[in-house]
């Protein structure tokens, strides 16, 4: 943990690995909500598959989620509350892990609606699970650049 935080504040390369992830994963995020703010009917439907939420927060949560990713997604390009928004975004990525562990072990298979609502391939997995963490130490990094660069 030292070499990693040495590495962000001594050398070049880790600041642009954080410029490089923090533009990355809000661009991601951005893309990932486009599908979902145009289309919030099939959105909704995307979530009830997971059955999780009750139907009262369906709906709500079918047009708040996209919006927050897009707008922490644009936090993040554009350098502007940065550390909020990425503790938002890993508070996502961890819902979303925790979504799709929950539905795996009940043995529900579905397209996840992570980026395009429409497509009719089932498509949670293990595969979904590591990309979700791969995000979150992603977001990790830059958290601990956030906080070296506070210092």
């Amino acid at each position: 943990m030292q070499v990693l935080i040495k590495i962000i504040q001594e050398h070049k390369y880790g600041q642009m690995l954080g410029m490089v992830l923090r533009i990355g994963l809000g661009l991601l995020f951005i893309y990932a909500s486009l599908d979902k703010i145009w289309n919030p009917g099939l959105f909704a439907k995307s979530i009830s598959n997971y059955r999780i939420l009750p139907l009262p927060l369906l709906h709500i949560s079918a047009i708040i989620l996209p919006w927050l990713e897009f707008l922490c997604g644009l936090a993040l390009i554009l350098n502007k509350y940065p550390r909020a928004a990425n503790a938002w975004i890993a508070g996502l990525l961890l819902v979303f892990i925790m979504a799709v562990i929950s539905a795996m072990s009940r043995g529900l298979d579905f397209n996840c609606g992570c980026f395009n609502v429409n497509e009719a391939t089932a498509n949670l997995g293990f595969g979904k699970i590591a990309e979700n963490i791969g995000l979150l130490l992603c977001a990790g990094f830059l958290e601990l650049q956030f906080r070296t660069n506070q210092k």
